[in-house]
């Protein structure tokens, strides 16, 4: 049997036994060393598993994930769904739309589609439950509209795939800010549509005055200064992607304690649940990085495009079929192990049909939150859905609407490359 297929079939084996995926790439570079000895040893696999994750650009991922954790318990959330909900609660769909919106303020603060689920999930569902929207479809635009957050800068997703390509991180957090928009507006749409069908399930409130929203945008004013201080840094070259991690947990802090919401109780389970975040995403890497180096050793990468140029000469095409095979492996794989495997050896395939790293990484990223709501794995629904307290198989049928406009505005960045690319270089020479 070839090598490669081999071990592909053990990685599903083991994936498919629950063993942690972590684990499951580290068992199948150890079963390669025994196998093909001469390729690589033991001192060599721990190596690769150590550059794994010796990057000073990854500091920024523990950074912005407990950023977001901080913002969550800093009663920033609480601020943020108050001016969505005099913003937009009267538009048709009401408590739909506030969810999507308060989801697009959030997404400048987290960057990360979890912490967004479960940080502003747990105000939007109740609300959305007391004024007797379903908890089903509560759960599933919650879920839907957290995609938003690793699109929109800063973001984690972003920050991994840049690291693993050589793309500017800045120049991917700017590409993100028009298709995060779009995908709102897209939900938003959606939502609209099915508030006209079936009113009664979901109501809108008053319009309010304008007293009420300016005094809803004082309270949610210092939060909303977080995505400009964070990107804005970036873009002017005050600080780098990192430095801007740092940046967002600091004033996290600063605004927690401005807002007498935040307590050193609050600061070490804080500190101690992203830990156990990093630890999982820095052991995926470490382990995807070892079947990263077997894959290269048996010229994966190479044959691939060779195959693929043989087959098609159309980018259009590739673009396709990479989709697809994004979408699918979404089903099963979490977003960073989805990058890990495949960006190496898709690479050499975009610079061969002249497809820009900055484009695809948006694409990519856009694609690997989809199936953050997909089952099986589907991690923000089950989230979403346990916040609801409604089964997971419940809210399956009601999430599928909410794919298309998902999918629409995946395929527009796909074949239309200004969209993600207008403001990077509008901004960023």
């Amino acid at each position: 049997m070839n090598p490669i297929l081999l071990l592909v079939v053990v990685l599903i084996l083991l994936i498919s036994l629950k063993i942690p995926i972590a684990f499951s790439l580290g068992i199948t570079g150890i079963l390669y060393m025994v196998l093909f000895p001469g390729d690589v040893t033991a001192a060599g696999l721990l190596d690769k598993m150590y550059m794994g994750i010796y990057n000073y650009t990854f500091l920024a991922v523990p950074f912005f994930i407990l950023a977001g954790s901080m913002m969550n318990t800093a009663g920033i959330s609480e601020r943020i769904f108050s001016f969505a909900l005099n913003l937009v609660g009267h538009i048709k769909g009401g408590l739909g739309h506030v969810n999507i919106i308060a989801s697009i303020i959030f997404s400048g603060m987290s960057g990360s589609a979890v912490a967004d689920t479960a940080g502003l999930g747990k105000i939007e569902i109740e609300a959305m439950k007391k004024a007797g929207y379903t908890p089903e479809f509560s759960a599933c635009i919650t879920a839907a509209s957290a995609t938003i957050g690793p699109i929109i800068p800063p973001s984690v997703t972003m920050v991994i795939y840049g690291v693993i390509s050589g793309a500017s991180i800045g120049r991917l957090f700017l590409g993100g800010v028009v298709p995060g928009f779009l995908m709102g507006f897209a939900l938003m749409v959606l939502v609209y549509f099915k508030a006209k069908k079936d009113p009664a399930h979901f109501p809108s409130y008053p319009k309010p005055t304008v007293k009420n929203v300016w005094a809803s945008f004082r309270r949610a004013f210092l939060p909303l200064w977080a995505p400009v201080i964070i990107l804005g840094g970036i873009i002017i070259g005050f600080v780098t992607p990192t430095e801007a991690g740092v940046l967002a947990v600091l004033y996290a802090l600063i605004l927690g304690v401005f807002y007498k919401e935040f307590r050193f109780k609050d600061l070490k389970e804080t500190l101690v649940e992203t830990s156990k975040q990093v630890g999982a995403v820095m052991l995926i890497l470490a382990g995807a990085r070892v079947l990263s180096y077997v894959m290269t050793l048996q010229r994966v990468p190479v044959l691939l495009t060779t195959w693929m140029l043989g087959f098609t000469d159309n980018a259009a095409i590739v673009l396709l079929l990479i989709n697809i095979a994004i979408l699918v492996l979404g089903m099963f794989l979490n977003s960073s192990t989805i990058l890990i495997l495949t960006v190496p050896i898709i690479q050499p395939i975009l610079q061969k049909y002249g497809i820009d790293l900055v484009h695809f990484g948006v694409v990519i990223t856009l694609n690997v939150m989809i199936g953050m709501i997909t089952p099986p794995l589907g991690v923000c629904l089950y989230v979403a859905s346990d916040i609801a307290g409604v089964r997971f198989e419940r809210v399956l049928k009601d999430i599928i609407p909410f794919y298309i406009p998902l999918i629409v505005v995946l395929f527009l960045i796909t074949y239309i490359p200004g969209i993600v690319l207008w403001l990077p270089n509008l901004l960023m020479k």
